[in-house]
């Protein structure tokens, strides 16, 4: 049974697998071997409901509708699933009749105070009295039939070990629909936390004449990294994939977690909720599910088997699948030469091939899609008029192939006119309930064309007709533009475990410091060097590292544990704590160390005793150096003997901004010269407002304020805004009415960094407020202009005008610097840094000269060779970070009309050359100079000699032999 512990699931992502599994009549030799073998297993704990009433002191209740906080506060009703009953711990509702346990729904109104219910029912579980790690459960049951009924036999974590629910897990050994008498079904949910939650399961069907309403035994058989289910002892699934991902990990828990912890047992009868939706006239009540006996078993006659990781292998589609591309791409049309079907009735089915817009009348979305050009390549542009009730009331659709276990990535080229955000997922279809085999990843868009991807692993059974969701609706009117979009197989592609780390969610700089990530080693991000010497491992029930040294005559400097890629900036303080124990006194040294070795922690040596205890070392880095590739070493030294280490934790404790890579000016166009550019803006349906630019102001004029204080917005999104930082933000505003304003500070989530309310009247007065970030994040500057304290005004107008955001203390005028070091990019140092090549005999031979006129690079071309980068212009040593966005920007003109490509990448001295890190940006010159720009997102690794270069080669319809004048060259790291 599908438990949220925070906000409502929708419909659509609730549902079980729906591949099937049924009954043989007569069972031959083969399906004997699925029987389970019984007499393997020996009975440690069971129910068999022989007294007189229920044991507390095997089983407790939930009691309520509602999920709550630790303090009692409501969270969400209907236990996260929509369910309509109360349970109570009444014996009117669970109670013990003839040597059976009974859970009874009844037809009752309750009243707390959260609301009124109209059925009562009973939830009982062993929750804090009995809990297991593996086993065999076994249940014989019966069950109620009628619409809207829901019973379920199921198990969750006796701790959230792995976090909030699912990522800890949950296990529904037999749950069914009452509206379908002849079906159960059990499911495995894990991944992250809602609602990045993912679940496997399969469905069974049991005979006609022996529905759920007759008794039968349902049995799990769970055993590490693996799960069996049974009714009346015949195996129909077996489950061994999943995963774990906390919210301050970086990576998956090692496998098999979550299922590698205690479990307690519940059972349910629900009225009502998503998994059969409501109760009819057809449905009676009371009704009831009966239980005989629950029975937990341990192996007796042989151990549990090892865990087994799933490895990702080759993944190989169906004949009948839709296949990928010669370049690998599992999209189709990429450039939008088909036609884009239209899906606005319900029934009309996707086109199995291409791409759909869909947008349905049930949720409210009204828009068109048409293929737009930028720069050259074609993109489809879903101009909305109304956003409708839901993310998906718009949607852009491919149908792709997917395999069971692998890896895919998902990327995209796409930009708004203002900021917006976007849901983009890959999932199943209604026919498979509609699950989700990715995160549901939200964008956030600008005016700037950006590239975006994700990643995710598919396991799920393979599914060739899965769903590429762009959602589009829910989130304004603003436009979206979306092209360029591929969805690659990168199945067995390693993590580069040694690149740059950006500091976790929680503030640590370490990753996996607790000894439980990556593959079962658990040793992820860390690398040891111990020659014969020592040998590093970590166990499933300690979980902390253990380094065994041998032989006391190697090298004391042989023992090393390091982690590279420590993120540290300039100035600032830290601490390095971690804990650690030795099985006889010994000494150990934990460093700061930049990639050549330079200490900026000092040498501070630890004495350890036989106790765990924690130990910490702090410094500060020198003002004038940050370092994104430090190295954390902790040396062991060569005495024979076995260390212990956990917890490790590296904090910035001090908030002194590396400011070289902070936006001084993140908001943009604040003085409305360019219009609303940047700008985004909505007047829900209970408002109405015409928002524009008068005389360069903004103006808001409104008739109905609404019944939300954001029923009349203005905002810019796409803030980015660095942890520490003290922001200054001021604005001038007015109205014709006395009236108040909200100003907010707030990222995608909702929370706020900065909020305000601000009286206005009819003279323009200045504002100015100061703020500290507290994270790294995006965030939006919202100007909420719906209901105030003095609703409703009537008609009226407020103008805003002047607004900057930046960084408290930042010069007034920002002044760009080109990080990658573009250098003399003016040529005002002549051809110094620059670079002309003339091809060769494989590429064809050019000729001309390269010289500065007038302090513009002067390329004069009396004949191309035969590729398009002969001739060609470059700089190289540049540095380009991964994850990173990139400007370039260029003035440029021909004598005469001809065509020039800009590459930038990774030069090589072998096939294939050169690795592009963006695409190649075209652009047709003309006799005048004008300025040309692209953005685009460093997707390689880091790579501090990369290069630009201008092709002024054979460009097929722009190869003209003339000359060619380059000025005012940037590359500006965003």
């Amino acid at each position: 049974m599908k438990k949220t512990l925070a906000i409502l699931l929708s419909a659509m992502m609730i549902l079980p697998a729906a591949s099937i599994a049924a009954p043989k009549d007569k069972l031959g030799n083969d399906e004997l071997k699925n029987k389970q073998n019984k007499s393997e297993w020996s009975l440690v704990w069971s129910d068999e409901f022989s007294g007189p009433e229920i044991d507390r002191s095997k089983w407790t209740y939930d009691i309520g509708n509602w999920i709550v906080d630790e303090n009692g506060k409501g969270i969400t009703s209907g236990w996260g699933n929509n369910e309509k009953e109360y349970y109570t711990d009444s014996n009117d509702n669970a109670f013990i009749d003839d040597g059976k346990l009974v859970i009874k729904a009844k037809k009752e109104q309750v009243t707390d105070q959260f609301g009124t219910y109209d059925y009562t029912s009973a939830k009982l579980k062993t929750k804090g009295l009995f809990s297991k790690k593996y086993g065999r459960y076994e249940i014989k049951a019966k069950l109620p039939t009628g619409k809207g009924l829901w019973p379920a036999i199921w198990m969750l974590p006796e701790d959230d070990k792995y976090g909030a629910w699912a990522a800890s897990g949950e296990i529904d050994i037999m749950e069914s629909w009452g509206s379908r008498p002849n079906t159960v079904a059990g499911t495995i949910h894990y991944g992250e936390g809602w609602p990045n939650n993912k679940y496997t399961g399969k469905e069974f069907e049991l005979p006609k004449n022996r529905g759920i309403d007759k008794w039968h035994t349902y049995a799990l058989e769970w055993e590490p990294g693996e799960l069996r289910w049974y009714v009346d002892g015949e195996l129909y699934q077996t489950q061994n994939k999943w995963y774990s991902k906390g919210t301050d990990n970086a990576a998956n828990f090692s496998y098999p977690a979550p299922f590698d912890q205690e479990f307690y047992l519940v059972m349910n009868l629900a009225v009502g909720g998503w998994f059969d939706g409501e109760v009819d006239e057809t449905t009676k009540l009371p009704s009831q599910m009966e239980v005989d006996y629950v029975r937990v078993y341990d192996l007796k006659k042989r151990d549990y088997r090892e865990p087994v990781e799933p490895v990702s292998g080759p993944v190989e589609l169906p004949a009948d699948a839709k296949q990928p591309l010669e370049d690998g791409n599992l999209v189709y049309d990429q450039n939008y030469q088909k036609p884009v079907k239209l899906v606005d009735q319900p029934g009309i089915e996707l086109d199995p091939m291409y791409w759909n817009f869909v947008k349905l009348p049930d949720f409210g979305g009204a828009g068109s899609l048409e293929v737009d050009a930028i720069d050259g390549r074609n993109f489809a542009k879903t101009s909305i008029t109304t956003a409708g009730t839901q993310l998906y009331s718009l949607q852009m659709i491919q149908n792709i192939s997917l395999g069971n276990g692998g890896k895919y990535k998902v990327s995209f080229d796409a930009k708004s006119n203002a900021a917006r955000n976007m849901m983009v997922k890959v999932g199943a279809g209604a026919e498979r309930g509609w699950v989700k085999y990715s995160n549901e990843e939200s964008f956030q868009l600008s005016g700037e064309l950006q590239t975006y991807e994700f990643t995710f692993d598919m396991l799920n059974e393979t599914d060739i007709a899965s769903r590429l969701e762009f959602n589009l609706g829910g989130n304004g009117t603003n436009p979206v533009w979306i092209g360029n979009v591929r969805v690659e197989d990168i199945t067995g592609t390693p993590v580069d475990q040694n690149a740059a780390k950006q500091p976790l969610p929680n503030g640590n700089h370490v990753y996996n410091g607790t000894f439980d990530q990556g593959g079962m080693d658990r040793m992820m991000y860390w690398n040891f060097s111990g020659d014969t010497a020592a040998t590093a491992s970590v166990s499933e029930d300690a979980r902390e590292l253990h380094v065994a040294i041998k032989d006391g005559n190697s090298d004391s400097e042989t023992v090393k544990l390091d982690q590279q890629g420590m993120n540290l900036v300039a100035g600032n303080d830290y601490k390095l704590s971690y804990k650690a124990r030795a099985d006889e006194p010994r000494t150990i040294q934990a460093a700061l160390l930049s990639e050549d070795g330079t200490n900026y922690s000092g040498t501070e040596a630890t004495e350890l005793t036989s106790n765990m205890e924690e130990y910490t070392v702090e410094f500060t880095m020198p003002e004038d150096v940050s370092d994104s590739e430090a190295q954390l070493v902790f040396s062991f030294g060569d005495e024979v003997g076995d260390v212990y280490l956990d917890d490790v934790v590296l904090l910035k404790t001090s908030n002194i901004p590396d400011y070289g890579n902070i936006d001084l000016y993140p908001l943009k166009n604040g003085d409305f010269s360019d219009g609303l550019s940047s700008w985004g803006n909505y007047v829900h349906y209970d408002a109405s407002a015409v928002i524009s630019v008068d005389n360069g102001e903004a103006k808001a004029a409104i008739s109905n304020e609404g019944n939300e204080t954001w029923s009349v917005l203005l905002e810019q999104g796409n803030l980015s805004l660095a942890k520490g930082v003290v922001y200054e933000l001021s604005f001038a505003a007015r109205s014709t009415k006395e009236r108040n304003a909200e100003i907010t500070v707030e990222n995608a989530q909702y929370n706020r960094y900065f909020e305000k309310v601000i009286s206005l009247n009819d003279e323009m007065q200045q504002y100015t407020y100061e703020f500290t970030m507290p994270a790294d994040d995006t965030a939006s500057l919202k100007m909420l202009l719906g209901k105030n304290d003095l609703s409703p005004l009537g008609a009226h107008e407020v103008f805003i005008d002047n607004v900057v955001l930046k960084v408290k203390g930042a010069p007034s005028e920002q002044e760009p610097v080109s990080t990658p070091g573009i250098d003399n990019g003016t040529f005002a140092d002549g051809t110094t840094d620059w670079n002309a090549w003339w091809g060769d005999q494989w590429s064809g031979y050019a000729e001309g000269t390269m010289n500065v006129e007038n302090e513009e690079l002067k390329v004069a071309i009396s004949q191309v060779g035969g590729a398009t980068y002969s001739p060609q212009v470059f700089q190289m040593d540049l540095l380009f970070e991964k994850g990173s966005s990139y400007t370039v920007t260029f003035d440029a003109r021909a004598d005469e009309p001809r065509k020039l490509n800009v590459n930038i990448g990774k030069e090589l001295s072998t096939d294939p050359w050169f690795i592009a890190y963006m695409p190649t940006y075209t652009v047709d010159l003309t006799t005048e100079m004008k300025p040309y720009s692209y953005t685009f997102t460093m997707t390689e690794e880091t790579y501090g000699d990369g290069k630009i270069v201008f092709e002024l080669g054979n460009i097929l319809n722009g190869n003209a032999a003339t000359n060619v004048y380059l000025d005012n060259v940037s590359i500006i790291k965003n």
